[in-house]
């Protein structure tokens, strides 16, 4: 994306779309001043700095940091101003913007992560020992340094850096994600009472055995329990069960004293947790895991394996997956509202329907054009052209004839529906609310209809599991009669069948 920014502003295609850039590239600060005029208090979508900054135009630069506040500036691609100015190496103006602009303490952070993703050490301590940054934002610095060793080594060494190496959330970096970084935190001693257990879980998908073993050994010599029982009724043994990248991990696991046996809290044994592994991981565990242990409605791992597999959709069974996915009481669950359902499930290892877009498609262009300005100021919308230029043939509809809903599908509220209704019987037209399909998402589509009575029909189709299949009828309320179900039945796929 930054070549590409780069690309952009250095091509003469920044002439045709922006009246002031000649002057600015030219470097005219009164022709500049003069065509910009009428321009100033709009809503940019090309500041004159950025232009500024591509060109080393100083003098315009100058002007503009004097004239304008740019403290808390962001383009629409989310760059703050020292960012740019690092992108098109400017730093004698960065430096200059830092001595003149009263940048938040935010911004100051967010200069210096970037720094550390694209510059060397000697870069970020020359800018570190001058600007600083606010002890609020010290710890979130030090976190964002985890990903340069270099940067890091020498922040600790600051006396303002020292105490918060053991801040819980720098020791839950390195240990989850960044564990070459260990031998830093070889003085903490106990760990016990800092982290649930599933805060561990990047570790089971390390790709590097000796690593993971490395970190458990680093864990279980400070005190953790791989036997407690996290706040979701689930003991560390569990969450490998369900999130190790290799079986041999859940080996190592039990050599280190993890127990094979536990039930969860709502009483599903070991096994159960493999559902969503595929065979050859739960066949290398059969010398360890029960495969014919019974939970307290008498089923079996080979048993809920077959309830995933059925098209046939019914309440109960989908209820069942659900409940053993969460360890939860099925009361429990239906108290559980769409964002803590998503949250949930992430924890637990399964990624939930979210799709990349939402489109309302029209008869026609007249009836698109009287729907936005029908909806201007209650149901956000947008064009559709940048979808077409992005997704290209995978964006099957007319430009002129479709709308991209800017918040999801699932924000649209019981009011929305009665507006969208009143506005298909009003012109006697079909509207269809879609999100994405099989070709962008794997997960599901959803495809909504109102016809010309103002009838609604809501349908949906999953590729996943079942969790999914709950999460859709649920908070997207499509019946389940209205949902077809296509698992991705392979052989390596689902348990022993």
């Amino acid at each position: 994306m930054i070549e590409q920014y780069k690309a952009f502003f250095l091509s003469d295609e920044l002439k045709d779309v922006t009246p002031y850039a000649e002057s600015i590239i030219e470097q005219d600060l009164e022709g500049f001043v003069r065509i910009f005029e009428p321009f100033a208090d709009n809503d940019l979508m090309i500041d004159p700095i950025e232009i500024a900054a591509a060109y080393g135009s100083e003098e315009i630069f100058q002007y503009l940091i004097k004239t304008y506040d740019y403290s808390d500036f962001y383009n629409p691609f989310r760059l703050t101003l020292p960012i740019v100015l690092m992108i098109f190496e400017r730093e004698s103006m960065l430096v200059d913007a830092l001595d003149q602009i009263a940048f938040t303490s935010y911004q100051h952070l967010v200069m210096y992560e970037f720094m550390i993703q694209t510059k060397e050490l000697d870069y970020f301590k020359q800018f570190y020992k001058a600007y600083g940054i606010e002890k609020s934002h010290r710890t979130d610095l030090l976190k964002a340094s985890l990903q340069q060793v270099e940067v890091f080594d020498w922040l600790i060494k600051l006396p303002a850096f020292r105490s918060l190496r053991k801040k819980d959330t720098v020791l839950y970096e390195i240990i989850a994600y960044h564990q070459n970084l260990l031998e830093y935190i070889e003085d903490v001693e106990d760990l016990s009472t800092v982290f649930d257990i599933e805060s561990f879980v990047p570790i089971l998908k390390l790709d590097d055995e000796a690593l993971f073993k490395k970190t458990i050994d680093f864990i279980l010599a400070r005190n953790l329990d791989l036997n407690a029982m996290n706040e979701f009724g689930l003991t560390f043994f569990h969450e490998a069960l369900r999130h190790a990248l290799n079986p041999s991990y859940i080996y190592y696991l039990i050599e280190k004293g993890a127990n094979p046996f536990f039930k969860t809290s709502k009483g599903y044994p070991s096994s159960h947790q493999l559902l969503f592994q595929d065979a050859n991981f739960c066949l290398e565990l059969s010398r360890y895991i029960d495969f014919e242990a019974v939970d307290l409605l008498g089923l079996k791992l080979k048993d809920y394996d077959v309830l995933q597999r059925k098209t046939d959709l019914q309440l109960l069974d989908v209820l069942l997956i659900v409940k053993l996915v969460l360890n939860m009481d099925e009361s429990a669950i239906y108290e559980l509202d769409n964002a803590e359902f998503f949250d949930l499930a992430a924890v637990h290892g399964i990624d939930t329907f979210l799709n990349a877009y939402s489109v309302i498609v029209f008869e026609n262009s007249h009836i698109k054009d009287n729907f936005e300005l029908a909806f201007s100021q209650t149901i956000e919308v947008d064009d559709v052209e940048p979808l077409k230029e992005t997704l290209e043939d995978a964006f099957i509809y007319d430009v002129d004839q479709a709308l991209e809903l800017v918040n999801d599908l699932i924000a649209l509220e019981n009011d929305d529906f009665e507006q969208l209704v009143t506005f298909a019987k009003k012109n006697q037209t079909i509207l269809k609310i879609t999100t994405d399909g099989v070709d962008i998402n794997k997960i599901g589509h959803i495809e909504i209809t109102i016809d010309k009575t103002g009838h609604i029909t809501k349908q949906a189709t999953v590729h996943t599991n079942y969790v999914d299949v709950y999460y859709i009828h649920k908070y997207y309320g499509i019946p389940l009669e209205n949902i077809e179900y296509n698992p991705p039945i392979t052989k390596d796929m689902r348990f022993l069948n």
